[in-house]
């Protein structure tokens, strides 16, 4: 009911009150600190009595001793991200939608308006707030986590646009907000999106200026925490599309070694053949291609790979089987079945987890 309400309040409406309440908070922890303080205060011609502000700022005891509003100012962010997420997009016409525009596209088509949603910016200011540092604060970072793999994983990259480089800048030694901030730039640069930026005008950079953006994120996300596989995945792949095939071998190699889950462990298997076949060697290629195929046997991209090998090999008898393989898979199997068709979305820790672990954090009464 409370992120229906705010869903159909006016920015201006959510602005004022979210200033409202920061700077009560600000008067709040003056007067605590103050020397022979009075008993009430007067803020927009109204006199409170501190027990009655206290009460209006939703502070416990221990909160309200130490002045600090953090808990509240997580939760109202979580509010504001829930409108965000799961409210303003069912609501009517543009309720709830900044006037920034924005392109709307499907399979590298754009195909009308998208929204950019004002909650976000919302809740950023309210975190914004957080003492006595937010980007020392595990549940800013959580909070920004989660948004940000939302985003990522809806496609909304109008929103993540404005969001990623607010996090990166709260938290610039985070390996996970700068592996997002590569995936990012890695879903600009695809075939997905990037003839839509550059028709629309929306963006003009081209791929490859996304692709080295996203390599540098991923090599940083890497100093930070050199076992983040999933990165060093996302790096190699950068890499093949920057023609760096040397480099990508190398990460690749280690990523395959390391990876766990079968999903992760098939794209460090395809990129790997991939990079291997750009460096001449065909029969590791081969074997890294039935090893993802193997992973996934239904999957049109390995066979896909084997044939192209064996077409640049000569290897005609070869290459038409394993054409005909891909060929003749029932249509269903080539719809759903291969995970490259998730690449640029999917991730190890979705966004269901992670707004699960969220919300245990800001209402744990509620998750329980």
């Amino acid at each position: 009911m409370a992120a229906r309400i705010a869903g159909l309040s006016t920015e201006g409406d959510l602005q004022a009150a979210v200033s409202d309440y920061l700077n009560l908070v600000v008067i709040f922890r003056r007067e605590l600190g103050r020397p022979g303080r009075l008993d009430s205060v007067v803020y927009k011609d109204t006199q409170i009595q501190l027990a009655d502000l206290r009460a209006l700022l939703a502070l416990t005891d221990e909160e309200a001793a130490a002045g600090n509003a953090n808990r509240i100012l997580l939760r109202a962010a979580t509010l504001h991200a829930d409108v965000a997420m799961l409210v303003v997009p069912t609501l009517p016409g543009r309720v709830g939608c900044s006037a920034r525009g924005t392109v709307l596209v499907k399979d590298g088509n754009s195909v009308g308006r998208g929204c950019v949603c004002f909650h976000w910016s919302i809740a950023r200011t309210l975190l914004d707030s957080v003492r006595p540092q937010p980007g020392k604060d595990a549940g800013v970072r959580l909070w920004y986590q989660a948004t940000i793999t939302w985003q990522l994983s809806v496609g909304d990259f109008a929103n993540a646009d404005l969001h990623i480089p607010h996090a990166q800048f709260l938290l610039p030694d985070d390996a996970v907000i700068r592996y997002l901030h590569g995936r990012y730039h890695e879903a600009i640069a695809s075939p997905i999106i990037q003839p839509a930026a550059l028709d629309s005008g929306t963006d003009t950079r081209g791929a490859r200026v996304h692709f080295e953006e996203a390599a540098d994120h991923y090599r940083r996300a890497l100093r930070e925490n050199p076992r983040f596989v999933e990165a060093r995945v996302h790096r190699g792949y950068v890499l093949l599309e920057l023609s760096h095939e040397d480099e990508a071998l190398s990460e690749l190699r280690r990523a395959a070694a390391e990876a766990q889950g079968t999903q992760l462990r098939y794209y460090a298997e395809l990129f790997l053949g991939r990079a291997e076949a750009a460096t001449g060697n065909s029969a590791a290629a081969r074997g890294h291609f039935e090893r993802a195929a193997g992973l996934y046997p239904r999957a049109q991209s390995p066979r896909l790979a084997l044939a192209l090998l064996a077409r640049d090999r000569a290897e005609r008898d070869r290459a038409r089987r394993a054409m005909q393989d891909v060929l003749s898979a029932p249509a269903a199997d080539r719809d759903g079945s291969d995970p490259w068709w998730d690449y640029f979305a999917w991730q190890n820790r979705d966004e269901e987890t992670l707004r699960a672990e969220l919300y245990r954090l800001v209402a744990p009464e509620v998750s329980r």
